[in-house]
């Protein structure tokens, strides 16, 4: 529990957006760090939405392959989504493509640097 409270102070160095509910056709198989899956897993029931396997079946069927965390065009984990979610549309190299403005902008090296702390939990 000690490392998921460290995992939310990192989190909270990520500045807000307000979000439109727009993206969901971008979420897809993400990467994530082992305390971000297990997080997840807790929240789907034991199952890894960024599982490769996933994106295997969705190549195997010509299809794109999307976030099993996604329902109805929303996220079903949002409180537990891993960082490269929450820092889409705040980060450089990751802006929103539909309009949505960060209260803050990180650089990719700030972006990059909280990443790399969160895999070592």
């Amino acid at each position: 529990m000690r490392n998921y409270r460290k995992l939310e102070k990192l989190y909270a160095k990520i500045p807000e957006i307000e979000c439109k509910g727009l993206c969901h056709p971008s979420c897809s198989i993400v990467p994530a760090a082992k305390i971000e899956i297990q997080r997840a897993k807790g929240r789907m029931g034991g199952k890894n939405p960024f599982s490769p396997v996933n994106a295997k079946m969705a190549s195997e069927n010509g299809t794109i392959p999307s976030c099993a965390a996604l329902k109805d065009k929303r996220c079903s984990i949002y409180t537990a989504r891993p960082a490269i979610c929450r820092l889409y549309g705040v980060a450089e190299g990751l802006e929103c493509h539909f309009g949505c403005v960060p209260k803050k902008k990180l650089s990719r090296q700030e972006a990059n640097a909280l990443i790399r702390e969160i895999e070592q939990l």
